[in-house]
């Protein structure tokens, strides 16, 4: 769901003071106790869109919009016993959820304001995230560069990181040496210069490098939450417009929704129902009780890049880049932000862009001259990569929400903490909670205090929250690179170290899945057209077992062939086909799904 999880530039100088001070509070705000005992799910049930089913069962909680917000609040009630629907009016993890950098944020930003407490929460969520999804989630090592100004001089920089690893003391806290962080430090500045080649900027005097994590597949993930949930009992289904509320003596019981693909409307029951539209939980909330409620999510947009060459090698970094804002009488501003630039399979990521937005939701698309225009900051930030045009193979464009412009600047000012609404408190009624979140990393933590609130308001005892120590689907990984090289060094099927290393990451320990297909008919487990990696396997899987339903559902969330950038004609057709025959396509069907996607890969004007 986040945009920009970059460490910003300027802020505080953490003097040795902030660094005893922050020693003196570890006793009060470091209460974690990472277990690694470890569950683990059983996956047995095959995910089935049932709408029938979803329209006579009773359900204790019904939760609106299966972004990474959503899906994990559907994984963490059911795993504490709840009866639970999950329903999306697009895909799983569709919309903002996929406007990612990647990145797993550890929070280091968060010093400038010693927000310590918030600072734990994205540590301790990180090192979560590594345990229960070890496939998705390692580690990145990030540089930022220093300057002879104090508040970006090696000495401020050095202060911070000591700081970060006293915050962070217990981050090492997994078995797998993959998954291991190690301790920042600061450089000179010919070092930076050999581990970001060709940056070089006047007054440039060093570096830092600490660690964070990736996400290699940040829409696996979110698949993997649903799939969790459906193999524990969940009931969910893509393609479900939420379009009411049922309500009874100022309770909400139950939602009105419509089939997205036929039209068809009906009810769907529950006790409980949580809102985590994103960007659309005022949308969803317009006709609550006959009344408007106050406004939720003020829309801001995030726009990153994605091109098709390695800038960076092994770092992603943190580099200054040029702001300019010019308001209504004509005088501007001129400042600085901070870019991140992230490597990731083979490819760059870049962001963000953060800018206003009043237009229609489901109207938004990136525009050319938004591409264009952050292109030339990108280039200013990091002359030597001289990126063209079309090297830009993807662009991501998603919301998060915001309180305004700053008066004085015209800067996008993000909201900085989540929120979660009961309704019965703000609107009198009952049955109704709604959650925004601001930041991907901590979805799950949030998720478990709104599951504590959905239990608090149907006055039931609720058992303890275990999304922390269960694996998700794919996750039964211990030692993740001895995992790998076993899959690659058995070239199962004559597979080749490509496909087994892009099956290992997406899929994990369930990557025998796709592979069980090749027993009965090898030659499905033969490459797409096109791809190095992706087997139409995969695709078959997808609609079996995955409930994709569209080309776009395979192409950009269940396999990564088209997730940085347009897979080309020859792929699109060969998945279609692969489609067309599980779902009985026929060739007109075939041409517009392969039209819808290509439309994804064409910027606005």
């Amino acid at each position: 769901m986040h945009g920009a999880e970059s460490v910003a530039h300027g802020g505080k100088t953490f003097s040795i003071c902030h660094v005893h001070a922050l020693c003196s509070m570890r006793h009060a705000f470091f209460d974690y106790n990472f277990t690694k005992r470890t569950k683990y799910a059983l996956y047995e049930k095959q995910m089935t869109r049932d709408l029938k089913k979803l329209s006579s069962e009773k359900y204790d909680v019904v939760v609106i919009g299966a972004g990474i917000y959503g899906v994990a609040t559907a994984w963490d009630a059911t795993l504490r016993g709840l009866k639970v629907a999950l329903i999306d009016k697009g895909d799983f993890g569709n919309a903002t959820s996929a406007n990612s950098l990647k990145t797993i944020h550890g929070g280091l930003r968060y010093l400038q304001n010693l927000d310590i407490i918030r600072m734990r929460e994205s540590i301790h969520e990180r090192m979560v995230l590594m345990n229960i999804a070890p496939n998705l989630i390692y580690p990145l090592p990030v540089l930022m560069p220093t300057y002879s100004h104090k508040l970006k001089s090696r000495p401020a920089l050095a202060a911070a990181l000591i700081a970060n690893d006293i915050v962070g003391f217990d981050r090492n806290g997994l078995d797998d040496p993959h998954k291991f962080m190690p301790r920042g430090h600061t450089m000179s500045s010919k070092k930076l210069k050999q581990l970001i080649p060709g940056y070089d900027k006047y007054n440039l005097n060093g570096g830092a490098l600490w660690y964070d994590c990736q996400c290699y597949n940040t829409e696996r993930l979110a698949l993997s939450y649903v799939l969790s949930a459906t193999q524990k009992g969940a009931d969910a289904a893509n393609y479900v417009t939420a379009t009411g509320f049922l309500s009874k003596n100022q309770k909400v019981c139950g939602i009105k929704v419509k089939d997205s693909l036929t039209g068809e409307s009906f009810d769907i029951q529950g006790k409980m129902i949580v809102n985590d539209g994103g960007p659309w939980v005022d949308k969803i909330l317009s006709n609550l009780n006959g009344k408007v409620p106050a406004k939720k999510f003020s829309l801001s947009s995030a726009l990153n890049l994605i091109v098709d060459r390695d800038i960076m090698g092994e770092y992603a970094a943190g580099l200054s880049g040029p702001f300019k804002h010019t308001f209504a009488d004509g005088s501007e501003y001129n400042a600085f932000r901070i870019l991140f630039f992230a490597p990731w399979r083979g490819k760059t990521i870049i962001g963000t862009n953060h800018l206003p937005y009043d237009g229609d939701l489901n109207e938004y698309k990136v525009t050319e001259k938004e591409i264009q225009s952050f292109l030339a900051d990108v280039n200013q930030a990091h002359p030597a990569a001289n990126i063209k045009r079309d090297e830009v193979s993807y662009f991501y464009g998603g919301f998060l929400p915001t309180t305004g412009l700053n008066p004085k600047t015209g800067e996008v000012q993000l909201v900085r903490h989540y929120q979660l609404h009961d309704h019965s408190v703000e609107d009198q009624v009952n049955g109704l909670i709604t959650a925004v979140g601001v930041k991907y990393t901590t979805a799950r933590d949030v998720a478990k205090k709104t599951v504590d609130l959905v239990f608090q308001k149907m006055e039931k005892k609720s058992p303890p929250c275990q999304t922390e120590e269960t694996r998700l689907y794919g996750g039964e990984i211990e030692k993740f690179e001895d995992f790998l090289n076993d899959n690659i060094n058995s070239k199962p099927f004559g597979l080749d170290e490509k496909v087994m290393k892009h099956l290992s990451y997406n899929y994990g320990s369930a990557f025998q899945d796709i592979l069980s297909y090749g027993k009965e008919n090898k030659e499905v487990l033969q490459k797409i057209t096109g791809s190095e990696e992706v087997v139409k396997a995969e695709v078959v899987h997808a609609v079996q077992q995955e409930m994709a339903l569209k080309l776009s559902d395979v192409v950009l969330r269940r396999t990564d062939l088209g997730s940085g950038g347009s897979p080309g004609e020859k792929a699109l057709a060969d998945t279609a086909q692969v489609m067309g025959v599980e779902l009985g396509w026929d060739k007109t069907k075939i041409k517009q799904e392969i039209a819808e996607v290509e439309q994804v890969y064409i910027p606005g004007y």
